[in-house]
Order: C-alpha cells, then sequence, then structure tokens
C-alpha cells in the first residue's frame, strides 16, 4: 500500500524524517527528574471527562486548568476527541469494502484531525514533535491491522474494530498527559487501561476481573506510586479469555471512572458535564425542571432505568458496592457543588471514630507498592521497540524518542 499520503499530511505539521535509515540505534526515553517536592500520598480524586469536553486543541488547556485546581492527587479518566470514535467506526466499515481506503476521506480526515489537534495544543515544542513521532507510529500499526480485515472472519473483523476504536482514547489522554506536564508542570503518568484493566464479557454484560485487574495495577503503579496526575483512557479494557482489547461499550468511559475509583479507594469520582447535575427534567429543553442536590445510589440508578441518561446504572454499580460516592458537576460553573449520588451522609452524632478505626483497617491499594521516585514513559520499552521496529520497515525513523 501507498504510505506517502498521509506521511505528507503528517509532514504538514512536524518535520518527520522519512527517510530509511537502518543503522539508527534505539533512542531511550530519559526518565524524567522531580523539580519539586512531591506532597504525601493521600487519596486519590478520580474525575471523568467525556468527549463533549474535547472539542478542539483548546478544551485540553480548559480541562488540564480544571484539573489544576484540585489538590492531593487526581485520576483523569478522559474520552476521545469529540467524533473521533465515530469516525474510527466509520473508517472501519470502509476497510470492509474498499481496498484503496488509505485514500479515503475517513484515514486522511483522521489523520489531519489528530496531527492539527497535537500541533495546535503543544505548538512546536519538543513534546509536541515527540506526540506526533508517537501518532505516526499508531498509524503504522493501525495500516498492518486493517490491510488485513477485509478478508478475516466476522470473528476477527469485530476484534480488529474493538482494538481500532480504542485509539482515539489514547490519542486524547496522551495528549491531556503531555498537556499537564507541559502548561502546568505536574507529575503526570499516562496509562492505557488495556494494560491492566481486565474483564469479561457476558452477552452484553461486561464484568470486571478484579482480583487480576489489581494485580495488574500493583505492577503498574511499581514506578508510577509519586505521579499526582494520572491520566486514564476510558471505555477500553482486555478480554480475560483472549487477552484482546475490548470496549465497554456505552457509556464505558463513566463506567472506567467508577471502576478506577474502586482500585484505587478514591474518595470520591466526579463526573463532568455541561450541566449543574441531575434534574427532575432535562434542564436545556424544560427551563421548570428542578435541581437535585442529593440520589441514593438506589435511585440514581432507577433514575436511569426510566431513561434519565445522566449515568447509567450498570456504571453506578462498581461505586455503590465499595460506598464511593459519585458527583454529578458542571466544569463550566464550579460554584455549583453539583448532584451527589451515594449512601445517605452520617449525622453529625454518628461516632466518627467508628469511621476511623474502619478506615484504618483498609489495606490501600498503593501502600503494597514499594516506594519509588520514578516515572513511567508514555509507552512501555516493549511498546517503543516494537513500534521503533516496524517504523524501520516503513522507512520512518526515530518514531519513538
Amino acid at each position: 500500500m501507498n504510505t506517502q499520503i498521509w506521511l505528507q499530511l503528517l509532514q504538514q505539521h512536524y518535520p518527520i524524517d522519512i527517510q530509511p535509515t537502518l543503522t539508527t540505534p534505539l533512542i531511550r526515553p530519559k526518565v524524567r527528574k522531580l523539580h519539586s517536592v512531591h506532597p504525601k500520598r493521600s487519596a486519590w480524586n478520580v474525575h471523568k471527562f467525556g468527549g463533549s469536553s474535547f472539542e478542539n486543541a483548546d478544551s485540553y488547556s480548559f480541562v488540564a486548568g480544571l484539573i489544576n485546581k484540585f489538590d492531593g492527587k487526581n485520576l483523569v479518566v478522559v474520552s476521545a476527541l469529540s467524533g473521533i470514535t465515530n469516525h474510527l467506526y466509520a473508517l472501519c466499515r470502509r476497510v470492509k469494502s474498499d481496498e484503496n481506503w488509505l485514500e479515503s476521506e475517513e484515514w486522511t480526515t483522521l489523520v489531519n484531525r489528530i496531527a492539527t489537534t497535537i500541533k495546535s495544543r503543544l505548538g512546536n515544542s519538543q513534546s509536541g514533535l515527540k506526540e506526533t513521532q508517537r501518532f505516526a507510529a499508531d498509524l503504522i500499526y493501525l495500516i498492518n491491522v486493517l490491510s488485513g480485515m477485509a478478508i478475516s472472519t466476522p470473528e476477527e473483523q469485530e476484534s480488529i474494530e474493538q482494538l481500532v476504536v480504542g485509539y482515539g482514547e489514547i490519542w486524547s489522554a496522551r495528549l491531556m498527559t503531555q498537556t499537564m506536564r507541559d502548561d502546568f508542570h505536574r507529575s503526570a503518568a499516562f496509562l492505557d487501561a488495556r494494560e491492566v484493566l481486565v474483564v469479561k464479557q457476558e452477552g452484553s454484560r461486561i464484568e470486571v476481573c478484579w482480583d487480576i485487574t489489581k494485580e495488574r495495577l500493583k505492577k503498574w503503579f511499581y514506578h508510577c506510586r509519586w505521579c499526582d496526575v494520572l491520566i486514564v483512557t476510558g471505555f477500553i479494557a482486555r478480554h480475560v479469555e483472549t487477552e484482546l482489547p475490548i470496549t465497554l461499550k456505552r457509556n464505558g468511559s463513566d463506567y472506567t471512572a467508577t471502576i478506577f475509583s474502586v482500585l484505587t479507594k478514591a474518595n470520591s469520582v466526579t463526573i463532568w458535564k455541561d450541566v449543574n447535575g441531575m434534574f427532575t427534567a432535562d434542564p436545556k429543553k424544560n427551563p421548570d425542571a428542578k435541581f437535585i442536590p442529593e440520589q441514593t445510589y438506589e435511585q440514581a440508578e432507577e433514575a436511569s432505568r426510566k431513561g434519565a441518561f445522566v449515568i447509567q446504572a450498570d456504571c453506578i454499580e462498581p461505586a455503590k458496592l465499595h460506598g464511593v460516592p459519585i458527583f454529578l458537576r458542571n466544569c463550566f460553573n464550579l460554584e455549583c457543588p453539583g448532584t451527589r449520588i451515594g449512601n445517605p451522609l452520617p449525622s453529625q452524632n454518628n461516632n466518627d471514630l467508628d469511621h476511623s478505626e474502619q478506615a484504618a483497617e483498609e489495606d490501600h491499594l498503593m501502600d503494597s507498592i514499594q516506594n519509588q521516585n520514578a516515572f513511567r514513559p508514555l509507552c512501555s520499552e516493549s511498546e517503543q521497540q516494537l513500534s521503533f521496529n516496524i517504523g524501520e520497515e516503513h522507512g520512518i525513523r526515530e518514531i519513538i524518542v
């Protein structure tokens, strides 16, 4: 296949060297040094931002600035750039029926939009060049995967599609990580949820394999214990039986957020939207809709079943089982505390000592990790080596720097 079309598109944004250089040694990423003393470890706060939060490059600056206002450690689950997931689904449909799909509007628009967003957000910085090179490596991999889709079985095509559509979240999370580092000098780390989140599927229901997932997260956190912002891909996971990538289906990023709130024993999980919280009706359509400041898990689940699409019942379940409160808040109106979903707040007459003893008995997931003052690179070492080798095969030098 002719790859010059999308390579030329990328070169419009950054001067990527596409001359074959087979003798170029692998350049390993440098370990970032801490520029300041980090605060003592505290419980995580989980935040989730959907696709509507990422309309363009400026949206990443806005979200990063919002997260930077919160003290302590913050885990941020992000969705893909608005419309990209649907675009990736459309690309998969195109590949099945068009052998010239590399010249299709679906492919060229995808390349152009992501590259433009990276360029607009990171500019001519070193991190901008590196992020574009990572994007180029992803495109090379996707070409290899999609090239065999037309002749694959329906089951194989489904697996390929599950893999491909998750890249929207990967590109979004990596860009958010770089924004937190460059603009706010935060010790931000990137986590592809497929590295740790393992699930099983029974019909349309997705269930978390908690023991496997916790063990994998412990190992992953070995090199990232001191990050104070963790950016996690929403929507994607890995199947327990096949080890293949899988999506969490509708409202998958909300599900990812509540799952990771349990894994990190977070103080809370906040679902950020463009409305103040839950209402008795859609406030955008009904001006008489009344704001609901607090609901129990059961009330929120019942509202979901009746058609209130603020948060799905399946997404509430992990937080409900472990007592993690969920907040629905407006990212454009921080003065409003939003709607709290959770167990009823204890009265002031309750014995606070009981809560302290209960908290002391819990073994925090992070306490089992040895103290390592190190950072995890945006890609694992094995992924870097693989991308570099693939890049050499396609004549692209220094894909991962």
